[in-house]
């Protein structure tokens, strides 16, 4: 790809958020940028995978998420969960990240998250390098009104005002 083409897509701001799944007694979660509301009726969700994500084989398994969206004080908790796999560590209890139970899912929301969609998979696709997951959201909550975490030219970053 040319730097060009690479200096563009990073111009492309994206909300910084987490995707957790929970099936049996494993539950992971791993940071996501390329995310977006895909309808409205019914209210569904996309969001892209690499198909070496941990996540991806919990989340095939259980057939539903949550997608968690980040507040702007949230960096480490995104920074975190996008470097260590969930083969490997324990990220909620490594991060002490509170979570509580979500109203449909079986995977629990995080609790101080700016806002979670509980999410019964609806979709799944092969495109390019990643997996386009679709979600039907089936629930959702709100927990405060800061501005969200930033993905901006290929780094995380808060909004500047």
């Amino acid at each position: 790809m040319s730097s060009d083409i690479t200096r563009a897509l990073g111009k492309i701001a994206c909300p910084c958020g987490l995707v957790g799944v929970k099936h049996g007694e494993k539950h992971d979660l791993t940071t996501v940028a390329w995310f977006t509301q895909e309808s409205s009726n019914p209210p569904q969700v996309m969001v892209a995978l690499h198909p070496d994500r941990y996540v991806l084989e919990l989340l095939d398994a259980a057939g539903e998420f949550v997608l968690s969206i980040l507040a702007e004080d949230q960096e480490n908790i995104a920074v975190f969960c996008g470097t260590h796999s969930g083969r490997n560590v324990d990220k909620i209890k490594e991060l002490g990240l509170a979570t509580e139970p979500a109203a449909v899912v079986a995977t629990p929301r995080v609790k101080d998250a700016l806002a979670n969609l509980e999410c019964k998979v609806s979709g799944h696709y092969q495109s390019g390098d990643h997996v386009i997951v679709v979600g039907q959201v089936a629930a959702a909550n709100v927990s405060g009104d800061k501005k969200p975490l930033l993905y901006y030219e290929h780094n995380i970053t808060r909004w500047s005002r």
